[in-house]
């Protein structure tokens, strides 16, 4: 699993909000914290309300969008 470093200020700012999700024009993201990454790719999810709230992700419309669709929607 890579991770990715964002740099830019306004989104620093809304990871570290406290909010569960972070909204892009109607589309919204869960936000959570991982302190390890294992090799295998694989986050476990242990906790009961985590995964209720990813499970309500999931099973929303998510389409996987391109690097350039997702600058373009943060104004990048």
């Amino acid at each position: 699993m890579k991770p990715v470093r964002v740099d830019h200020l306004d989104i620093k700012k809304a990871i570290q909000s406290g909010n569960s999700y972070i909204q892009v024009g109607e589309r919204k993201f869960l936000l959570m914290e991982v302190e390890d990454a294992k090799n295998n790719d694989c986050y476990e999810v242990t906790d009961a309300e985590e995964e209720n709230e990813l499970l309500r992700a999931l099973n929303d419309d998510n389409p996987v969008l391109s690097e350039e669709e997702i600058n373009r929607m943060l104004g990048l």
